[in-house]
């Protein structure tokens, strides 16, 4: 029990970021923040401008200062990705993917990016509503409901009934940790076995809709839901709808054990805990993505309302902080920490195979870094490396 509830805390007690240099921002969970703040969403007013240099010389010293934080917190292997005007102006790769193997890291590799999973599930859930496949006031549980009455014991309890999508969405579902996020639960359980058990033994913690709690249980709903729906594994859903759409063919849900790592998948490293002792599969739809920083980049300049490359949802399907076009999502679990901020003009990414228990400093220090290299920058290059790819 003691381990549950220390990689409860771990994964999904992500940093909230300090807001006080960034301009005014509205916390929406630990793992995202909204900006709020015109200037991201018009290039002109920003100190920067696009040079006719072609090269990505001009970001050498974002190579340079990622490389001595590298150094600083004892990265094993990271990748970074950043879009300017819509357009990926910078992609590197840092460090080892396998050290035992001597396997480097490059622009190929995949990496776990837990929790920023669940924006992309969001945004599959996003398109659903906007095609009027489901509402946000249906009902999850019950007869007529979403899932019906297929999970757990009959009769479901009052408050379980009054459960909406809107309340997963927004973790208002009223479900609670205490004593430990069952998605950490014995790893042979099955997504059915969780649901039923919590429907069974734990009572809502409070009613619906009335007090967020960051719920990971909640986001693993909305993938069963994603599936009842259309008829389709959640994977193959959001492949075919979300991402290939958006020209992302690598993105894949992860599998647990080393033995069973997917192709280009890099290794993971953590001294407090393993990072193969979880069900990162049954994960999949708040935290069990494995991406590569070019992916995300994709995914960014596809989601972030500026429409010169077109959003994947059109105007007025994007859910809670989607529709801002300006967020940060953050991710971490045993061996993994990702960090993705979506805007407009600028978007970047971060991806790490390793992690340590002051997750939180990691995060903040990553964001500092890279928030001091692409606001009120001088000059940036006027290149696409996707056209080179």
């Amino acid at each position: 029990m003691k381990n549950r509830v220390f990689l409860f805390l771990f994964a999904f007690l992500f940093v909230a970021c300090n807001a006080s240099d960034d301009g005014p921002f509205i916390k929406v969970d630990p793992g995202v923040e909204i900006g709020t703040d015109p200037k991201e969403h018009n290039p002109d007013s920003q100190n920067g401008n696009d040079n006719t240099e072609t090269s990505s010389e001009l970001l050498e010293d974002i190579t340079a200062g990622f490389q001595q934080l590298m150094t600083i917190y004892g990265f094993q292997g990271a990748q970074v990705a950043i879009t300017r005007n819509n357009r990926l102006v910078y992609l590197k790769s840092f460090g080892k993917a396998d050290i035992d193997a001597n396997v480097d890291v490059d622009q190929n590799s995949l990496f776990r990016i837990a929790g920023v999973s669940k924006p992309i599930t969001l945004t599959a859930i996003s398109k659903l509503v906007g095609e009027g496949t489901i509402e946000l006031d249906d009902l999850v549980f019950g007869e007529g409901s979403l899932l019906g009455t297929k999970y757990g014991s009959l009769p479901y309890e009052s408050d379980e009934l009054a459960i909406t999508l809107a309340h997963l969405i927004e973790h208002k579902g009223g479900f609670s940790d205490i004593p430990y996020d069952v998605m950490f639960d014995d790893v042979s359980l099955t997504h059915a076995d969780l649901i039923s058990k919590v429907l069974n033994e734990r009572s809502l913690s409070r009613r619906p809709g009335t007090e967020y709690e960051y719920s990971n249980f909640g986001y693993s709903l909305l993938g069963r839901i994603i599936e009842e729906v259309t008829g389709k594994s959640y994977a193959a859903y959001v492949k075919e709808a979300i991402l290939t759409p958006m020209g992302i063919t690598s993105m894949q849900i992860g599998n647990n054990v080393k033995e069973e790592a997917l192709e280009h998948e890099v290794t993971y490293y953590a001294d407090y805990d393993s990072p193969y002792t979880m069900n990162v599969n049954r994960m999949d739809s708040h935290g069990g993505w494995i991406a590569s920083a070019k992916d995300l980049a994709l995914f960014a300049m596809k989601s972030d309302t500026e429409n010169s490359v077109p959003d994947i949802l059109e105007p007025g399907e994007r859910l809670d902080y989607l529709e801002t076009g300006n967020w940060n999502h953050n991710g971490a679990l045993p061996g993994t920490l990702s960090v993705l901020q979506v805007s407009y003009p600028t978007s970047y990414v971060v991806l790490l195979n390793n992690s340590a228990p002051d997750f939180q400093q990691i995060i903040q220090a990553i964001r500092d870094f890279m928030r001091e290299k692409t606001q009120n920058r001088a000059e940036w290059p006027n290149i696409d490396i996707l056209d080179n790819q």
